[in-house]
């Protein structure tokens, strides 16, 4: 797959993954959102034991889902087939990061399976040797 083609994708799949209201988003912005995925695609959540089969159940899965999203793609990379997504998901007023693994066929993502990170707080004794990062801000909108 042509890498400004993939990379067009997935900026405007995020673009169209928020939801602003508990209860799902207006349907045009979750038809936009699933665009990306072929009608057979599964989508997987490994830490949860979740897997959802084909286009029409991933539609029906986003169009109610009962809190608000907003998505923050940080990091793409990739080539070919395969691409790799890190991004912050904002349920409501709490902040989630993810890794997201895309396996495109055709131009249509047909697996993608999605990792979370809660946060943690490291210990101390390794404090010389890091740099602390900001959490990131809460939203705006």
């Amino acid at each position: 797959m042509d890498e400004a083609v993939a990379r067009a994708m997935i900026k405007a799949h995020f673009a169209s993954s928020n939801i602003s209201q508990a209860g799902g988003g207006p349907g045009d912005t979750i038809a936009q959102a699933s665009e990306i995925y072929a009608d057979d695609a599964v989508l997987e959540w490994p830490q949860g034991g979740e897997r959802i089969r084909g286009k029409a159940n991933i539609v029906g899965f986003r169009s109610s889902y009962p809190t608000r999203q907003e998505f923050r793609l940080h990091r793409t990379t990739g080539r070919d087939d395969l691409w790799v997504n890190e991004y912050t998901i904002r349920y409501d007023d709490r902040l989630v990061w993810a890794v997201g693994i895309m396996e495109f066929r055709d131009g249509k993502v047909v697996h993608e399976r999605i990792y979370f990170g809660e946060p943690w707080e490291p210990p101390a004794w390794r404090a010389r040797w890091v740099e602390r990062m900001e959490p990131e801000p809460p939203s705006t909108a």
